[in-house]
């Protein structure tokens, strides 16, 4: 049995029935969770910590174009290279939906404790 080398408590406060303690988030799925919540949160959205996030919220609301696909790509790399130590980004791919309204975001980094490549796949629509 290998040890987590980094964890994370999860959002949803989920207990382990047996130990009645937290269930954290582990290695791959704590470095994910950490990327995506750095990307959907606002500058001045957290309290005592005005400057982290990604401000992609207000891209959204753009019109759908290749220009902005440019900006969402770039507010990702920042926000990951300027806030989360535990990865080393590989490549940002941002693709445009127009039918649906949205983008297609897939994040390949690696773990700086791990060797292999982890991806994490998210949808951003634009909701009415």
């Amino acid at each position: 049995m290998t040890t987590a080398i980094y964890s994370d408590i999860p959002t949803n406060f989920n207990v382990h029935p047996i130990k009645q303690d937290l269930v954290l988030l582990a290695d791959d799925v704590a470095v994910k969770r950490s990327i995506r919540n750095l990307i959907l949160t606002d500058p001045f959205e957290r309290p005592f910590n005005s400057g982290i996030g990604s401000g992609i919220k207000e891209t959204l609301f753009e019109n759908l174009s290749r220009d902005n696909e440019f900006i969402l790509k770039q507010k990702i790399i920042d926000v990951i290279n300027n806030y989360e130590p535990r990865a080393s980004l590989i490549s940002v791919n941002v693709k445009l939906f127009p039918d649906e309204n949205g983008y297609s975001i897939s994040i390949v980094f690696s773990i700086l404790s791990k060797i292999t490549p982890t991806t994490l796949d998210l949808v951003l629509r634009r909701v009415r």
